[in-house]
């Protein structure tokens, strides 16, 4: 079987595709790094107490403070 010559459009989807694949990897991380330093931001804001309740219909409310955890 003979191979495609390289040209200009068969090598563009391919940068399209790795451009888009790097873009969604790197959008991941950043939101990763976003939340869990937000969670550090707020835990040294707040003097490093921090509290979770959970309610009976399953949802969880984080509390950070000592005023907001009743300590």
């Amino acid at each position: 079987m003979k191979d495609a010559p390289i040209t200009p459009t068969t090598v563009r989807p391919l940068r399209v595709v790795g451009a888009v694949g790097a873009g969604v990897v790197a959008v991941m991380l950043l939101t990763t790094a976003i939340h869990a330093g937000s969670h550090q931001y707020r835990l040294w804001r707040a003097g490093g107490v921090w509290c979770a309740t959970l309610s009976p219909d399953g949802t969880v409310t984080e509390a950070y403070g000592v005023e907001a955890c009743g300590q």
